[in-house]
Formats: structure tokens, C-alpha cells, sequence
């Protein structure tokens, strides 16, 4: 299969009237500036992003420039003319709408990622944006059976966020694809209740999929591919569901112990004597 280009968008900005517990640690603004393993986030997952075949530009998306430009290696990237920006807004949902209409309507297919995916690889997303450009989709979303990442690092608790499902438990691996203008709409989610997995906001996203579903949802009665369907039913449109059979591709630096987790792999893998 040929690659198909792909503009991603990495989600960086603070929440709004929200401070970050990590970026407070170390001393700095925004959890995206804080370097793992030597590395600032942010760096390492646009980097990550640009090395995958299916993407053929980028931008950041941040309240201003300048904070991500405070980091050498994003100046170079800018400088190469290899990424752009575009201003966050005041809730996740209009961030995106909004990267999307500061970018350019003519820009789909979109892939949207976080700036503390620090383990993701150009393999993992290129993986995903395969089967989502082999699905045809309108939308689509990726996560992992826990059971693979509790088989490949054992002990490790509940480090990813955890899906109950009837298929088993799954984690979300923080990865998105708006491959047509109709699937812009699916940005709602996020205004109306976000990760599902958050317990104080399932309730939130009852108006836009119906208490069925919800129901459905909530006591694990839908399996992993069933929970497409029935956001393709509420969206009106082809919603693809990706199992992403990595065990690094739901972990984010979410928090100090997931942070300590990736750094450790991280280190393992890069601080290899040679």
C-alpha cells in the first residue's frame, strides 16, 4: 500500500486554568517543554510524527509560538521550514476545529497526537494510519488490549487508561485520524465529555450518543469494534476503531509515575553502551 500524506497536529497547549503537576516539578510552563531522558517531549514526538511515511506535514498547536520555539531543536524544524503553528483556544475541542480552519480546510487528511506521547514510534503511527486510510474511514481512533501491555511489562498497574469492555479492557493510545470535513463534528466529543474513561465525565457525552449507548458503555456491554458502530450510528459517518497492537502506544507521561515509567524505557533503549 502506498503511503497516504497525512497532516498531523500535536496537541500541546496547557489546559486552560489548569497547572500541570509535571511541568510544576520541573520548573517549567508547559508539561511539553520538560525533558525525558534529555530530550523535551515536544521534541521527541514531532520528531517521532515527521519520521512516519503517512505524514507529509505538521503543526503544532499551542497558545503561542514562541513557547515551543524557546526549544533549539523546534527553532531548527521551523527554521527548515519542516512544521507550522496554529494558536490554541480555550477547550480541547475547539482546538482542534480550529487548528484545522488556521491550517486550511484543503489540508485533510488529519492525525491528531498529544506532545506526551514519548514512547510512540514512526512504526506505531504509521500502523495506524494504514489500517484508517485501509478502513476508508471518516474518522478513527486507536487503542490497545491492556492484557498486552500488562504481558509485556508485568507489574507495571494501572499506568494507561483503561476502556471495560466485552471484549476485554483496553487502553486509549491518544491517537486520532479526521480523514474528511464531515468528520469534524467528532470533535465534539471532546467538548462533551472527552475520555470516556474518565469517570466524572461518561455522563457528559449521554446528548450526543444516546442513553443506550451510554448504558452500553458504561457496564461493559459493547466490544471494542461495537463501540465504532455506535459512534458511526451517533456521528453519521464511517468511524474506524485501529487495535494498535503495541504496548507503548497507550502510554503517556499522564502523571509522575507514567513519566518515571517512559523514562526508564527510554533510557534503556537509548543509553545502550556502544
Amino acid at each position: 500500500m502506498s503511503a497516504r500524506s497525512f497532516t498531523a497536529i500535536v496537541l500541546a497547549a496547557q489546559r486552560h486554568g489548569i497547572v500541570n503537576p509535571i511541568a510544576e516539578k520541573h520548573h517549567t510552563s508547559h508539561k511539553c517543554l520538560v525533558e525525558i531522558n534529555g530530550v523535551a517531549m515536544l521534541e521527541r514526538v514531532v520528531k517521532t510524527t515527521l519520521a512516519a511515511k503517512n505524514v507529509g506535514s505538521l503543526a503544532i498547536v499551542i497558545e503561542d509560538p514562541e513557547i515551543a520555539l524557546s526549544l533549539p531543536g523546534i527553532r531548527t524544524l521551523f527554521d527548515q521550514g519542516k512544521i507550522e503553528f496554529a494558536k490554541s483556544a480555550a477547550s480541547l475541542a475547539d482546538s482542534i476545529v480550529s487548528a484545522i480552519e488556521q491550517i486550511g480546510e484543503d489540508r485533510y487528511p488529519f492525525f491528531y497526537t498529544t506532545a506526551d506521547n514519548c514512547l510512540h514510534s514512526s512504526v506505531i503511527i504509521d500502523h495506524f494510519l494504514d489500517t484508517v486510510s485501509a478502513d476508508n474511514a471518516d474518522a478513527a481512533f486507536g487503542m490497545t488490549p491492556d492484557e498486552l501491555v500488562q504481558q509485556t511489562y508485568p507489574g507495571t498497574g494501572k499506568i494507561t487508561g483503561q476502556h471495560k469492555l466485552w471484549d476485554g479492557i483496553w487502553s486509549n493510545c491518544n491517537i486520532y485520524a479526521l480523514c474528511t470535513p464531515r468528520s469534524k463534528t467528532s470533535a465534539e466529543l471532546f467538548r462533551k465529555g472527552g475520555q470516556l474513561g474518565n469517570k466524572k465525565k461518561r455522563r457528559a457525552v449521554i446528548p450526543m450518543f444516546g442513553i443506550y449507548s451510554f448504558i452500553l458503555y458504561r457496564f461493559g456491554w459493547i466490544t471494542f469494534d461495537g463501540l465504532a458502530k455506535r459512534a458511526s450510528k451517533a456521528l453519521g459517518m464511517n468511524v474506524s476503531s485501529v487495535r494498535m497492537p503495541f504496548a507503548d502506544a497507550p502510554i503517556d507521561a499522564d502523571d509522575e509515575v507514567s513519566f518515571n515509567f517512559i523514562e526508564d524505557r527510554l533510557r534503556e533503549r537509548e543509553n545502550k553502551p556502544t
